[in-house]
C-alpha cells in the first residue's frame, strides 16, 4: 500500500518486531492480527503523523474496554478497536471522550488503515495535491468509476491507480474530492480528466 502511494519502501517503514511484543507484554494481550500487521509494515512512517496520530506501539492504551491507538491532530477524535476481541480483523470505533464518551462503530482494520493512510497522502503530504468543491455524490463516485478501492472509513473513501491517490469525502448528498501525485504532470492528466475544477493545495 505504501509503495503504490509513495513509490518506495523500507523495512524501516514498520515498527521492529521487538517493539511490538513489548507493547503486548505490557497490555497483556496480543494485538488483532491486521493492526499489528500495519504498525510492522508501515506503523513508523511520517504518513502517520500528517494529520492524524498513529499511537507508537509504546504509547497503546485500553480506555473502557478499547484499545486505543490513533488520536486526531486536535485530540478532539479518538479510534480504537475492543480490548477484548478473537477477530483478526476487528471494527473501528471512534469517540470524542476517552474517559465517558460514547464509542460509535467504523469499518474494520482492513478498510480504514489504507483509507487514513490515503487520505493523509492526499490532503497532506504528497508533492502535488488539490480539492474540489462540493460536488454531488454521484459525479464524485462517476469520476472514480474503474478506480480499484482501498479502503473507507465512515466518512469518505480512498482509490490508487498508478500512485495517483484519490480520497471522496462524503457528507449527506454531497461530496469533496481530494486528489495527490507523485509529480506535476500525473497531477495535470487528473484534472483534465476529471473535468472538474480543481483548487491546488
Amino acid at each position: 500500500m505504501l509503495a503504490a502511494i509513495t513509490g518506495r519502501t523500507s523495512s524501516t517503514h514498520g515498527y521492529p518486531l521487538r517493539m511490538v511484543e513489548a507493547a503486548e507484554a505490557r497490555l497483556g494481550f496480543a494485538i488483532p492480527e491486521a493492526l499489528r500487521d500495519y504498525y510492522l509494515s508501515v506503523g513508523r512512517h511520517e504518513l502517520n503523523r500528517v494529520h492524524n496520530r498513529l499511537w507508537s506501539p509504546g504509547d497503546l492504551e485500553v480506555s473502557h474496554g478499547r484499545l486505543v491507538f490513533l488520536e486526531e491532530n486536535q485530540c478532539v477524535i479518538y479510534w480504537g478497536v475492543r480490548r477484548r476481541t478473537t477477530s483478526a480483523d476487528p471494527v473501528v470505533f471512534q469517540t470524542m471522550d476517552l474517559d465517558d464518551g460514547e464509542w460509535v462503530a467504523e469499518v474494520r482494520c482492513s478498510l480504514f488503515l489504507p483509507a487514513m493512510l490515503c487520505w493523509y497522502a492526499a490532503s497532506g503530504s504528497m508533492p502535488h495535491m488539490g480539492y474540489t468543491d462540493q460536488l454531488p455524490h454521484v459525479t464524485a463516485r462517476r469520476m472514480v468509476r474503474g478506480w480499484p478501492p482501498v479502503g473507507r472509513s465512515s466518512v469518505h473513501s480512498a482509490y490508487i491507480r498508478d500512485g495517483q491517490v484519490v480520497c471522496i469525502e462524503e457528507s449527506g448528498g454531497d461530496a469533496v474530492v481530494r486528489i495527490g501525485t507523485r509529480n506535476r504532470r500525473d497531477f495535470d492528466t487528473l484534472v483534465s480528466e476529471f473535468a472538474v475544477g480543481v483548487h491546488e493545495a
